[in-house]
């Protein structure tokens, strides 16, 4: 009789055992699949790939208390008793901000100004202008935060105010701002009174109890308590960044925001905050270092909005949910703007049964975007879009980084959230939804704008792509899921 070897026998107890781990999560079918497959393909190092990779855990105290601050503070500003519909919608919309409200705690926000900002210098200046102008606080949020070019006149205002003795507050995501947090400007902004965070600190004790590619993407701007600033713009110098990736110019939008939603936004980046700073082991002490109420000015008949944070912290993916609902409840037109566009089954099932419907469906994506593995992935999608009657376009004026879906020309989704899993499921990520016709149609007038500097793609020229562009199309998409 053959003896079995120890380490197939080990082998196996670890591909059972992690085996039910993974089933129990209940991910998406390929997903799922996928990490099975490695896990007993690749012994050992399969595991600890998962581990590192596969897991979305951020922590069991934030996964677990992260709820009952936001509560917290959505309880004091008086966010969760606001639960009336968004009027002049349609019932479809109507009932989509009801279940956000539902799952989230933020409810329609009635009573705010919205001014759209497409061009970085006014997005600068404007962010320059209100810090200045700052009598309390200043909280920022920004996955990348670099030191060089225009925003240097963003961290001379944030010095001022804090000379002021103006509560000033910087979280910067650990990976995308390193530079900058190890950088001379950094300790010069913590010695001006200017408290500099890390958000989704790494190290190799942390990745043993959460996943270390994690990271918070959100892009958010709370000034006073009163102002608000939103969108896909980072703390950085466009002309200059990522110059090295041969992309151009980056191209982004912010949404400056006054009234009650800026309550919601304070909610996201208090919790935010307190975790990055003590985790799970806050106090009444740490809840009070913010405003425990807020009572921002409201505007009559002007702009509904609807904040939605997402991300492995929630208990479901909201964001991916809500995208797809709203491309299956278009009735006319659906306009997608994003750099990273790697949709699942479902998301090009909703697109194409859009087109089919008679709906017009336009997609607008930079020409070059800074990730080769995203492009292939994304390009294996197009040719049944295509075929479905898609229009898909390519931004030929810089790396157009705008995240932004306009449906019927009345409502508007933006904020930080791209078109990929990474987005729907892996990082922190916050969407604004806007209820507003004119909104919608100063949002419209960017995207003529992009759509004059791009070029459409043809099903008939896209047809004679090589073979090999094929394969390399299709094999990178197999990897999306797990990303």
């Amino acid at each position: 009789m053959i003896g079995i070897p120890l380490s197939l026998i080990l082998h196996m107890i670890v591909v059972v055992v992690m085996g039910m781990r993974i089933l129990y999560r209940r991910m998406a079918v390929n997903t799922t699949l996928g990490w099975l497959i490695i896990i007993a393909s690749v012994p050992g190092f399969g595991v600890i790939f998962y581990f590192f990779f596969g897991d979305h855990r951020l922590g069991r105290k934030r996964m677990k208390l992260g709820e009952r601050i936001r509560q917290y503070y959505q309880n004091s500003y008086k966010i969760s008793e606001n639960e009336e519909s968004a009027p002049n919608v349609a019932p479809f919309f109507a009932d989509l901000s009801k279940i956000v409200g539902k799952e989230t705690g933020f409810h329609t926000s009635l009573g705010n100004k919205i001014r759209l900002f497409d061009e970085a210098g006014h997005i600068i200046s404007a962010l320059e202008e209100d810090i200045k102008n700052a009598k309390t606080s200043c909280f920022l949020e920004f996955y990348i935060v670099e030191e060089y070019g225009r925003i240097e006149t963003v961290f001379k205002a944030l010095e001022e105010a804090a000379a002021r003795g103006v509560d000033c507050r910087l979280l910067a995501d650990d990976i995308g701002s390193r530079r900058f947090l190890k950088s001379e400007r950094c300790h010069r902004l913590v010695a001006a009174g200017i408290n500099v965070e890390r958000s989704l600190e790494v190290g190799v004790l942390k990745s043993m109890s959460k996943r270390t590619d994690l990271r918070n993407h959100r892009k958010l701007v709370v000034i006073d308590q009163t102002i608000g600033y939103i969108g896909s713009f980072n703390l950085v110098d466009p002309v200059i960044f990522k110059q090295e990736a041969e992309v151009g110019q980056w191209v982004d939008i912010m949404a400056r925001v006054e009234g009650s939603i800026t309550s919601s936004m304070a909610v996201v980046f208090n919790t935010d905050y307190i975790f990055d700073t003590v985790g799970g082991d806050y106090s009444r002490a740490t809840l009070s270092q913010f405003p425990r109420d807020s009572e921002p000015e409201e505007f009559q008949n002007d702009a509904v909005l609807q904040l939605i944070p997402s991300g492995p912290e929630m208990r479901t993916s909201l964001i991916y949910e809500v995208i797809v609902s709203a491309l299956f409840g278009a009735r006319k037109s659906i306009t997608i703007v994003t750099p990273y566009f790697v949709p699942d089954d479902a998301i090009v099932l909703a697109l194409s049964n859009a087109a089919r419907r008679g709906i017009e469906v336009t997609i607008i994506l930079p020409q070059r975007i800074d990730s080769i593995l995203a492009r292939y992935a994304s390009e294996s999608v197009y040719t049944g879009l295509l075929e479905a009657g898609v229009k898909i376009l390519r931004f030929q004026n810089g790396m157009l980084h705008t995240k932004a879906i306009l449906i019927d020309e009345t409502i508007s989704l933006i904020g930080t959230v791209n078109m990929d899993m990474r987005s729907f499921y892996l990082n922190l990520e916050v969407t604004l939804a806007v209820y507003d016709k004119v909104f919608a149609l100063r949002l419209g007038e960017t995207v003529q704008h992009y759509i004059s500097r791009s070029v459409p793609i043809e099903l008939e020229d896209w047809s004679r792509r090589s073979s090999l562009r094929r394969l390399k199309e299709n094999v990178l998409r197999l990897a999306a899921p797990l990303l």
